[in-house]
């Protein structure tokens, strides 16, 4: 009689085991998802774009939330590209299809911008470069 007490009782343990795990599982996704998790999707969008033969990353990507409106997602990568601005912005955008270049910009990095997580203007090593009609700025922005 002990014995199929002690069973039904390890069957019991078990079963109530199930509820307390997927208890601790989902806080832990949530909490996982909310520090990095967000960055996974434009990290995605960046770095999977069929680029030309012999481009080189410069800057890797770099990805922020916005700091007025949090919903507000912002990627770049910088890479320095042989075709020049032109020309990888065409191979880029005749590549690529038009559902992964959504919400993607391509741009020169020389330019200024507001929101920019790469700033021309504070990269001194940049300003010496004889080739700087290479260097491309891949943008993602999304507002949620």
């Amino acid at each position: 009689m002990d014995c199929l007490n002690l069973q039904n009782w390890s069957k019991q343990m078990k079963a109530n085991q199930k509820p307390r795990k997927l208890f601790w599982a989902i806080p832990i996704a949530i909490l996982c998802y909310l520090t990095i998790g967000w960055k996974i999707p434009t990290a995605l969008r960046i770095e999977t774009l069929d680029l030309p033969e012999g481009c080189e990353t410069v800057y890797r990507t770099k990805i922020r939330v916005s700091d007025v409106y949090w919903l507000h997602t912002k990627g770049e990568k910088v890479i320095k590209c042989s075709l020049g601005y032109e020309g990888a912005k065409a191979y880029i955008e005749a590549h690529n299809s038009e559902e992964s270049l959504k919400n993607i910009s391509i741009l020169p990095y020389g330019g200024m911008s507001d929101i920019a997580i790469y700033g021309s203007q504070y990269d001194e090593m940049f300003w010496q470069q004889p080739d700087q009609d290479n260097y491309i700025t891949i943008s993602y922005f999304r507002k949620w």
